[in-house]
């Protein structure tokens, strides 16, 4: 049957479920559902936490609880059910032992894996299946998984905090290190959320040498991403801060003897660029987030190697200094708000916004920070 506008309701429902689990989900989809009958809400669940029970398993033992008659209910899901055995069961199977009358799905997984066979298995079992035809909303909810099965690349995303008159940090005398905050404390917690979402943080050795950061996340709950440091020459010290903070980080290129929780990756005959995010795709990691500095991010945003700019634009102006990245003239702004004193933009490169399979207009609803 068509797609209704109430399926389109429960549907954002759902969706909105699926955003509870930004965190703690990756290298997993981030998936929401919703079980409804007569029109009113059943149950609802949604993906929580890697090797953890599925929005459809969640959901449905909310409505088993209810001790519901799911014959003539409809689950709502964000993303095809499984039908393969993972760190746990398959959901199409459990929609199948449920009794569930009928499925919405927003778009096909494109797991190898699945691929529309979670779909397949329910319709051979006699249930309704109904797919959206194009769901931007859903692509973008899970850009970051999209991105790796897809083009078969991590999705990037650049960050770049500047003086409000867009300078990336002071003139600096040689021998002058440590960080220097240009926003307010309060976003720091924010910028930390963004990097706890994410499955690796990237920075240049001068960051590494100059600014000594831990990456990690702090200010925030969740998992620390896997520090990377792109070090063509060398430049790093083994007594640098990042290695107190991890377990374990990478050190594209790096000096001869690396700390001995530094996994060195090699340089190759491929630009630094294209070896580092290789090298996360191959171990899986969906996601990166490029924080500096501004000649890293730049590197990156002329080659094309770039999904969404975020700025982070604090309240005092420095007159001089090293200059920021602009986001590229084709780069389309998809919000930018205050933020305590502070004022954030968030930039999408046109390509990623095509391959989402959206027109830059500002009645998609795409939710940033996500």
């Amino acid at each position: 049957m068509p797609i209704a506008p109430s399926d389109q309701h429960w549907m954002s429902l759902a969706l909105q479920l699926a955003r509870q689990g930004d965190i703690g989900t990756a290298p997993n989809p981030r998936v929401g559902c919703v079980v409804t009958h007569n029109n009113q809400i059943l149950s609802e669940g949604w993906h929580s936490q890697i090797g953890g029970p599925h929005a459809e398993v969640n959901a449905l033992n909310a409505a088993q609880d209810l001790k519901a008659d799911l014959s003539q209910a409809t689950a709502y899901v964000t993303l095809e059910p499984c039908s393969h055995h993972g760190k746990t069961p398959p959901c199409a199977d459990r929609l199948i032992q449920s009794g569930i009358g009928r499925v919405v799905v927003g778009m096909v997984d494109p797991d190898p894996r699945v691929s529309g066979s979670g779909i397949g298995r329910l319709r051979e079992a006699g249930i309704v299946v109904d797919v959206f035809p194009h769901w931007p909303e859903g692509r973008w909810l899970n850009r970051r998984f999209l991105s790796s099965l897809e083009r078969g690349r991590p999705w990037i995303i650049l960050k770049c905090a500047m003086s409000t008159d867009g300078f990336a940090d002071p003139i600096r005398r040689q021998d002058e290190k440590g960080s220097i905050p240009l926003t307010h404390p309060k976003l720091k917690r924010l910028t930390h959320r963004w990097r706890a979402e994410e499955g690796a943080i990237l920075v240049g050795a001068g960051t590494v040498v100059i600014d000594n950061p831990q990456l990690n996340v702090r200010e925030a709950q969740g998992p620390a991403p896997l520090p990377v440091v792109l070090d063509p020459n060398g430049r790093t010290s083994n007594q640098a801060a990042l290695y107190s903070a991890h377990l374990q980080s990478w050190v594209v290129g790096g000096p001869l003897e690396l700390h001995p929780r530094a996994k060195r990756i090699p340089m190759g005959n491929a630009p630094i660029l294209t070896t580092a995010i290789e090298a996360l795709r191959q171990a899986g990691i969906r996601s990166v987030l490029v924080e500096g500095g501004p000649e890293t991010v730049r590197r990156f945003m002329q080659t094309g190697l770039w999904d969404e700019y975020r700025i982070c634009r604090g309240p005092s102006a420095l007159q001089k200094g090293l200059a920021a990245p602009r986001a590229p003239s084709s780069a389309i702004l998809r919000g930018a708000h205050p933020f305590g004193q502070d004022h954030l933009e968030y930039h999408l490169n046109p390509d990623s916004a095509d391959w989402i399979g959206s027109a830059p207009s500002p009645t998609l609803s795409i939710a940033f920070p996500s």
